[in-house]
């Protein structure tokens, strides 16, 4: 009986999928969003802890860094990129403009990489434009 209700519970309650998001003790920000494999973490430095300021997206599948060639998609724009060691840093200029630009621009996103595809609903565009220069 004890199993059947835990079941039921994470039956019911359903993977969280929206963004969330913490602070840390530098004024980081950091945005988290999964679902079904994958993670996305967005680190956002609006006030300049690092020097020069830097906003990073990690990426995970299946719980590793994943590194190689991906797209992310919404329903108004998509990117194509490669990302190394889980990691794509703001310093890359207009690869980080267009990922945070396909973020932005819905809430239901997918992520194709090495021929599969993963959906992420996070019921919210993502809502800062983290140091981009997004339209």
């Amino acid at each position: 009986m004890k199993h059947w209700l835990i079941a039921a519970l994470c039956l019911a309650s359903g993977p969280a999928l929206a963004w969330t998001e913490t602070k840390d003790f530098r004024g980081l920000h950091v945005y988290e969003a999964s679902g079904e494999g994958v993670a996305l973490s967005v680190v956002c430095d609006p006030d300049g802890a690092m020097i020069p300021p830097e906003n990073h997206l990690m990426m995970t599948v299946q719980g590793e860094n994943y590194s190689g060639d991906y797209q992310l998609k919404s329903s108004e724009r998509s990117f194509e990129g490669q990302i190394q060691n889980g990691t794509l840093v703001s310093t890359d200029g207009d690869p980080w403009n267009e990922v945070i630009a396909v973020l932005r621009s819905g809430s239901e996103i997918g992520l194709s990489i090495n021929g599969m595809s993963y959906a992420l609903n996070t019921d919210q565009p993502f809502p800062v434009e983290c140091g981009s220069s997004t339209e």
